[in-house]
Formats: structure tokens, sequence, C-alpha cells
């Protein structure tokens, strides 16, 4: 496997040395065996990379939000069609000191797990329409877009502060200030992206309902769930229809969260 990559370090930050030395005594733990079992689990739990599809682990592989989590325990159900694999952020009692766990990670990069085939079928989804992602928080989803030639805006109310409670301020790509319903009414020629909306925050159905243009791409949680608020749910109800599901959701274990295009009804 190809040497994976780790967060841009800054000074006197040990995020950069915590990621890699995780990945190093995960790679350990796992020599000699092939699964793990949790205590109330009735499957045995394997490491990332054996359950992800091959194209998806030379993606994590250069992907810094994948360092450790291809060594991290993981299951997997579904079908080829319609593929769920559930990340767990904990060992079973007797190996070793804790994992970082989704709260830690997340802040460092992004509450939604990134994979190629989701970055590939965003891009198949869009064609050669632009994509507007508000709440871009550090960037990341739309570095890995970028990077895959999807031309991105992204934007969020507290860019370039020290403000942002969901971030733990590493930036990977540019992210302009803005507020969520203003940039959705100003760009109706691109794609809207809410990718994991605040939780019990108006943000999302704000720019939901400013937004004139055709399309949405939101990954996150179902009604009920951690993410938006409940009007956001009962306005894409009303007015939008799911076209498309990405065929691999890859998430913590846990959450309940994928990825879906909408159009307008």
């Amino acid at each position: 496997m190809t040497e994976p990559t780790v967060p841009p370090e800054r000074p006197g930050d040990p995020t950069a040395r915590m990621v890699a030395g995780t990945a190093e005594r995960l790679i350990r733990l796992w020599a000699g065996r092939s699964e793990l079992y949790h205590p109330g689990w009735g499957r045995p739990f394997r490491r990332l990379d054996d359950l992800l599809p091959e194209q998806d682990v030379e993606f994590a592989a250069h992907n810094p939000q994948m360092v450790p989590l291809l060594w991290y325990p993981a299951l997997r159900h579904g079908d080829r069609a319609r593929t769920v694999i559930e990340v767990f952020d904990h060992l079973p009692a007797g190996f070793g000191p804790p994992v970082p766990r989704r709260q830690e990670l997340s802040r460092v990069y992004s509450w939604a797990l990134a994979s190629r085939t989701a970055v590939d079928w965003i891009a198949e989804r869009l064609g050669d329409r632009g994509l507007l992602e508000v709440g871009a928080g550090s960037g990341y989803w739309a570095w890995l877009l970028r990077a895959r030639g999807i031309d991105v805006l992204a934007t969020d109310a507290e860019a370039r502060t020290e403000h942002n409670g969901f971030t733990d301020r590493f930036q990977y790509t540019g992210v302009r200030p803005g507020r969520a319903a203003e940039d959705a009414a100003a760009h109706p020629d691109r794609v809207l992206a809410l990718l994991w909306p605040p939780h019990r925050d108006p943000m999302a159905v704000d720019a939901l309902r400013a937004y004139r243009g055709p399309g949405l791409l939101y990954v996150g949680d179902r009604a009920g769930g951690l993410c938006a608020d409940p009007a956001f749910f009962a306005e894409l109800a009303a007015h939008w229809r799911p076209v498309s599901h990405c065929p691999l959701t890859l998430r913590w274990l846990g959450n309940r969260d994928t990825a879906t295009y909408f159009a307008r009804r």
C-alpha cells in the first residue's frame, strides 16, 4: 500500500504526529490477525482497507482524512449497488489506549467521510455545472472536489475566523466568507451543496429556501438525526425529490448519514 499522507502540521501542533502515530499503532495491532471481536457484536470487525473497493483504498492512501482510518475496525453490509461501510472509533478492552474519536478527527477534516466513489459520483451528477458549498468549514470536501476538476465555490460564515466550533482551523483550500442564504440566492447557476449542515440550526433551510437553482447535493443525517432542523426536512420533502444515491455509504458506526442528489419538484 502507498504510504498515506498526513494533515499539514503547524508549529507546535501535535495533530499530524497524533494521526501518523495512531496509524502506525493500528498497523501493528492488525499484524497477525484479520478480525477483531467487540463484546455485544455478533459479527467480527475487520480493518477498513479490507472492506473498501480497490479504487477507494488507493484514493484513501492519498487522502489525509483516511489516515489512520484505513486501519480502524469496520463493518460492511448491503450489496454492490448500495454498499454501506461503517467505521468504529473504539477498540476492544485490552488492546491498548483509546484511538482518536470521531469528534477529534472530524474537527481536523470534515464531519462526512470521503471516498473516491463519492467524489466520482458527485462529478457524474454535476456534469459541467459548478458547485456552491455553503458551510464549507475547513474546505476539505471542496479541496477533494477541486482536485477532481470540479468548479467549487466554497463559503462559510466563519471562514478566516477563530470562531468556527466545527473545525480545528486546518484549511485545505480557499473558503470565502459568506452567509449561506445570501450565497445560495446569488448562485442559481450552481448546484447547492449542504454537507453535514449544523444540527438544530436554520442555516440549511434558509439556504434551501433562498436557492433558485435546479439541484441539491445533500450529505448528512435524515430527519430527526444530527443535521439541520425539522424545517429543512419539511422543505426538502415539499419541494425536492431524490434522484440519485451514492453507491457507497462510508460513515461512522452509529450514524445514519448518506449522500443524495435531489432535483427540484
